[in-house]
């Protein structure tokens, strides 16, 4: 598959932020139509060091496949309080995302970047996505009706593209678009405890871990399940020895005692299909055959 390079910039002198201190970049990149594409690679360069007032402040940015908007959930709880996070990188909708802190003031020291996918994988990115055009979006997070200037940023994205047919194109969109939907608030865990963990999950934790059972003798009918050497003759069982040994198997105990009365639950795991219907017939009746290969029934 080809591999396609696009290259692009966002780059703005000045902009204010708004009473919450936000301020939302967006910038469009047209993409050709019908493909099926892998984003395999994306760089992120800044060409110019940002102006800063407090040294709080923080960049935001998402690469989707539609603008990716702000929820209503925080980046920062602690002062100073960051609302208005944009979406996860593990969403969906997230091809691409990255958060800096442009409080640097030096070419030697720019804004340090943290990406999702890193950096150290970022070239075994598979992220798929069908729509004809990815939008990045820049949030900037800082002081309250101030003014910032001197962004520029550059992109370089690879695509491995695909040509799908007309159907697959649209349902990849469609599908696309519900994802940018995004949730305003997301709550994906459940509290617990570890008496929960242990109860639940591991319910013989409280009782020194693995359950007991008894050794297995190599007597009758345990040694079908224990190595003997080819020159002993095999110990036979009778119906009545197997059908004892399946009993105990099966039989209930309590949960923190050994599982059967002489022999571990696992040995009915294994048992023919005659042990388990019932009654072993000691003269059954012979098959006859009619010439189709249908069994003649009496």
């Amino acid at each position: 598959m080809p591999l396609s390079y696009v290259k692009e910039t966002i780059e703005i002198n000045s902009f204010e932020t708004d009473e919450n201190g936000e301020a939302l970049i967006v910038r469009k990149i047209n993409l050709k139509e019908g493909q099926r594409r892998q984003l395999v690679q994306v760089d992120l360069f800044e060409d110019a060091i940002p102006f800063t007032v407090t040294g709080n402040e923080v960049i935001q940015l998402v690469v989707s496949a539609y603008p990716s908007v702000p929820t209503d959930m925080r980046l920062a709880s602690n002062p100073p309080i960051i609302t208005d996070r944009l979406v996860s990188a593990g969403d969906d909708s997230v091809l691409f995302k990255a958060i800096g802190d442009p409080s640097p003031q030096d070419a030697q020291n720019r804004t340090s970047f943290d990406q999702f996918p890193s950096v150290q994988i970022a070239a075994a990115n598979a992220a798929v996505f069908y729509s004809d055009q990815v939008y990045i979006t820049l949030k900037w997070d800082g002081a309250a009706n101030t003014a910032y200037g001197n962004i520029a940023l550059s992109f370089l994205f690879v695509f491995k593209e695909t040509s799908v047919n007309n159907l697959t194109a649209t349902l990849g969109k469609m599908a696309e678009q519900h994802d940018a939907m995004c949730a305003l608030v997301m709550s994906t865990g459940h509290m617990t405890t570890s008496n929960i963990l242990r109860g639940n999950t591991f319910p013989m934790w409280r009782y020194g871990g693995i359950r007991p059972e008894h050794t297995i003798s190599p007597t009758a009918t345990n040694s079908f399940f224990l190595e003997i050497d080819t020159r002993d003759a095999e110990t036979m069982s009778d119906t009545a020895q197997i059908r004892q040994a399946v009993a105990d198997a099966r039989g209930m105990s309590a949960f923190d005692q050994a599982m059967g009365d002489r022999r571990p639950d696992w040995m009915k795991l294994e048992l023919n299909q005659g042990i388990i219907a019932g009654a072993i017939r000691s003269d059954p009746v012979p098959l006859k055959f009619a010439d189709n290969g249908n069994t003649l029934m009496f």
